[in-house]
């Protein structure tokens, strides 16, 4: 008897928490005592202890003087004919001189007598002296021995038998079920849980010192008093591993030697189970090799040694299925696999299902194979699991597969493990190019200089170029590469020795859509023409029969059309972006274009959609980290939108982020320019005018002169304004202009007297900043919008001019309020109560009657009506219309006239009290 199922008492010995157990089945020896048959099934899952359960009351049944006769079933026995009959029917005194087992084995049409001669003449031994016929794992009963015991049940009638028989019992199982064949009318069921926290501690506190922790024994083997036993018995012979450890060592050698011990066609179908993981019979029995038994039978029996399950989704414990794995011979495992893969194909099984099979299964060398492999590759990418594609598209280039299809599949392979990595990403990518090009391997190797680009990489792009442009190539691919070439170098020279033409030298009508799209990008950065860029963008958006398939081209573009304002077809082109890269498992454009969705909510004052925008780029970032184009794209952004917040210490943390994680050794134009915002929200004017100037020496030597890309000009002339270098700040404001000018959007104007209008001398500050308020108001810029209205308003004030300072008011808080701009709050304070403490100007008659002159009739009707001191509810009722009507009538009038309400209404037409 374990250690575990019994401990010292008092009395001796006693089985831990079965005390319920033991009532029940002792009163049933009681009843059997007096002449009363009965049957219990005791039911638990292996390790449960329900073998010293059963011990334990045939040990009672002996002490009280009843005849026990045992069995026990078992896997090499379950096809033997009689053979736990045999065992438990041998000791019984009456068939001492009855050679009924060699008869029984003979056959014969006298069997069915044999048997009613058997249970006859137990009976009669139960008449004499009352009888406990026990049975441990019934379900293992091989086939004749359990219709002997059915046919006993039947024929006890009132005879003083008691029947105990146990075994595991399916999950869920309230033995309603017949077991074995057997009918169990009458029956108890005693169920056996596993022990509880504060048993288990019973058991350790009565083992020898030292102990380990109950807490880490009791989740290590959650109450299996078997295999508690093992554990605290490996556990006090000295020093070892952890609990764990030696929990999961039990449980391996445990299923090991029940796998050792089973008859080789059980053995190979767990093998088999373990391989392609069901418990379909119909899968199963192409599979499993000859049975000694009936397939369902086969599976009840393995169920009870706890070998598999009984849940359909989860045939084998995960654990058991690895170690039962790992002693299965690689050959036959592959083997079974394929031809479970096979099975599964031709049975229309889940495609998912299939392509597990497929990945443990040798080649198969048919087209539905690698298809299947495919799209499962694509599924995970789809769902980020980028290890798992990696898996399916190893597993697919081991097929037999065309040169061209086998460079796809290693370039989408490399392209998973690069976003995995960005430190080995390049040498994968270039790896991925080292095909012939030929046929569909021209386009990988197009992808994967494209990827490179997005990378960061674009003297190796240029290289991979090289090696490319000699290939024969079709129109598509050599359009293809000249824009690919173009990005990469920067201005669109061209190269000739490798027949790339330069941008100048190719019809513009005569461009493919990447080509477009490419030498747009290339017009935004020089700053020649707004309205070129444009349209060349548009002709690569609308191109009817070509579509861009390549990410940098479209990436291009749509930072191209956020240049010349058309913000939402810029948000179009990322949103496409984003899907097919997201489908082909692409993480560094779908970041990239997350960052560009960012810019532009920024731009147009929605913080809360760049912070999800961002918030969502970061999370989808590889363990190895995203490469530094994206992880500095991604401070830039985060320090943007905290700058728009207002949140200037929020700034400094992802300024600090971005060190941390080394962003500011390759930090972009961008980056620097919102550093140097942030210096110069500080007041550190200093450290804000090396950031502008390093940002405007790197954007130089790339060739990007366009303002509107960065304003790094207008910002040099404000800190060096701040710091007393007019001459300077003169001079960039000079030059700025002249390129805004030259580009010509809205934004780039108005941005540009924005900044002149804070650097230069306050004379000219209003005229300036009132420049900026009109070339701003029909743009996208939001934000720029409220600032120059806040900055023009406060130019005004300090110059002592307060016309027009309301309405501006006005429409900085209503945008600041829907935009939920937190800086401007304060600021719109402020500038409100300087208004108020200015002494209002009175207005002269001449103002008085142009004003009045310019409403209609009607208005001019209620606005008399109002200034002799009419409410809105008298007004309705004279007119006849709901007060509501009044109301916007009114707000109407005001919004013509340019006054808050009836106060101003009456300031404004006071000239005119006597006339009106």
């Amino acid at each position: 008897m374990s250690a575990v199922r019994r401990i010292e008492a008092e009395g001796g010995e006693q089985l831990v928490e079965r005390e319920t157990e033991l009532r029940l089945l002792t009163s049933l020896l009681a009843d059997l005592e007096r002449g009363r048959a009965g049957s219990a099934l005791v039911l638990g899952p292996a390790g449960s202890g329900r073998t010293a359960l059963l011990g334990e009351i045939a040990a009672r049944a002996a002490e009280r003087g009843l005849q026990v006769f045992a069995a026990r079933g078992s896997a090499t026995e379950a096809d033997l004919p009689y053979g736990l009959l045999s065992q438990l029917l041998t000791p019984v005194p009456e068939l001492a001189d009855l050679p009924w087992l060699r008869a029984a084995l003979e056959g014969g049409p006298d069997v069915p007598v044999l048997h009613e001669l058997l249970c006859q003449r137990l009976l009669e031994s139960a008449r004499r002296r009352p009888v406990l016929l026990v049975v441990d794992d019934l379900t293992l009963a091989d086939e004749e021995s359990a219709a002997w015991l059915a046919a006993l049940q039947r024929r006890r009638g009132h005879d003083p038998v008691l029947l105990l028989a146990a075994h595991s019992g399916p999950a869920g199982s309230d033995g309603e079920e017949p077991v074995g064949g057997l009918p169990w009318e009458n029956r108890h069921v005693v169920r056996l849980r596993p022990l509880s926290e504060a048993a288990v501690r019973r058991v350790v506190h009565a083992g020898p010192a030292p102990r380990p922790p109950v807490t880490e024994v009791y989740e290590a083997t959650r109450g299996n008093p078997a295999l508690l036993t093992e554990v605290l018995a490996r556990a006090a012979a000295g020093p070892g591993p952890e609990i764990d450890a030696i929990t999961a060592d039990v449980r391996r050698d445990v299923v090991l030697d029940l796998l050792a011990r089973l008859p080789a066609d059980l053995a190979a179908l767990v093998r088999t189970i373990a391989a392609v993981g069901t418990l379909d019979e119909a899968c199963l029995r192409p599979l499993a090799g000859p049975l000694g038994m009936p397939l369902s039978r086969a599976l009840r029996v393995l169920a009870d040694s706890g070998l598999v399950g009984t849940d359909p989704a989860e045939p084998m414990n995960p654990q058991v299925a690895t170690w039962v794995l790992a002693v299965t011979g690689p050959a036959e495992r592959a083997a079974t696999r394929r031809r479970a893969a096979e099975l599964g194909h031709r049975r229309a099984a889940p495609e998912e299902d299939v392509a597990g099979l497929l990945l443990g299964s040798e080649p198969v060398g048919e087209a539905w194979a690698l298809e299947t492999l495919r799209a499962a590759a694509l599924r995970r990418r789809e769902a980020g699991d980028h290890a798992g594609a990696a898996r399916y598209y190893r597993r697919a280039l081991a097929e037999p597969v065309p040169a061209g299809t086998s460079a796809r599949l290693r370039l989408e392979l490399e392209t998973v493990e690069a976003s995995s990595c960005h430190f080995t990403g390049d040498l994968r990518l270039a790896r991925a190019t080292r095909v012939s090009a030929d046929g569909e391997s021209v386009r990988t190797r197009l992808s994967a200089v494209d990827l490179m680009m997005q990378r960061g990489a674009k003297d190796d792009a240029l290289r991979e170029l090289a090696g490319l442009s000699g290939a024969g190539l079709g129109d598509r691919d050599r359009a293809d590469l000249a824009a690919l070439h173009w990005l990469a170098e920067g201005t669109g020279s061209g190269a000739a020795t490798l027949g790339v033409p330069a941008v100048a030298d190719v019809d513009p009508g005569a461009m493919s859509p990447a080509q477009a799209a490419a030498a747009s990008w290339l017009t935004t950065m020089a700053c020649r023409d707004a309205k070129a860029a444009r349209r060349l963008a548009r002709r690569a958006c609308e191109s009817p029969h070509e579509r861009i398939s390549l990410y940098s081209p479209r990436l291009a573009l749509a930072a191209t059309l956020a240049q010349t304002d058309d913000v939402l077809e810029a948000l179009s082109v990322y949103d496409g972006v984003m899907a097919d890269a997201s489908a082909a498992g692409a993480r560094v454009p779908v970041a990239l274009a997350l960052t560009g969705r960012a810019w532009i909510h920024l731009q147009r004052g929605r913080v809360q959609d760049a912070e999800e925008a961002l918030a969502e780029a970061t999370a989808a970032g590889p363990p190895g980290g995203w490469p530094p184009t994206v992880a500095g794209s991604l401070s830039t952004v985060a320090i943007a939108a905290a700058l728009t917040r207002g949140d200037l210490a929020a700034a400094q943390r992802a300024v600090d982020a971005a060190a941390a994680d080394g962003s500011l050794r390759f930090s972009s134009p961008y980056l620097l320019f919102m550093r140097g915002l942030l210096e110069l929200d500080l007041k550190r004017h200093q450290r804000a005018l090396g950031l502008f100037q390093e940002c405007g020496r790197r954007m130089n030597a790339v060739g990007w002169t366009n303002p509107g890309l960065v304003p790094w000009r207008s910002h040099v002339a404000i800190a060096a304004q701040a710091l007393g270098d007019e001459h300077t700040a003169a001079a960039m404001i000079s030059e700025e202009w002249q390129l805004a000018q030259a580009w010509g959007t809205r934004t780039a104007i108005g941005r540009t007297h924005l900044g002149a209008g804070v650097a230069v001398r306050s004379e000219d500050a209003v005229f300036r900043l009132t420049q900026a308020v009109n070339a701003l108001q029909q743009s996208p810029a939001r934000v720029l919008y409220v600032e120059a209205q806040l900055l023009l308003a406060a130019a005004q004030l300090n110059r002592g001019q307060t016309g027009g300072v309301a309405r501006l008011l006005r429409e900085a808080e209503r945008l600041a309020t829907a935009y939920q701009l937190g800086w401007a709050t304060a600021r719109l304070a402020d500038l409100g109560k300087r208004l108020s403490e200015r002494p209002k100007p009175l207005t002269s008659h001449r103002t008085a009657s142009r004003r009045w002159r310019a409403l209609s009739p009607k208005a001019a009707d209620l606005v008399r009506r109002v200034l002799a001191d009419a409410s809105n509810a008298e007004l309705a009722a004279e007119l006849e219309i709901s007060k509501r009507a009044v109301e916007l009538r009114l707000t109407a009038i005001y919004r013509q006239l340019e006054v808050t309400g009836r106060t101003e209404l009456r300031e404004l037409f006071a000239a005119l009290d006597k006339e009106l």
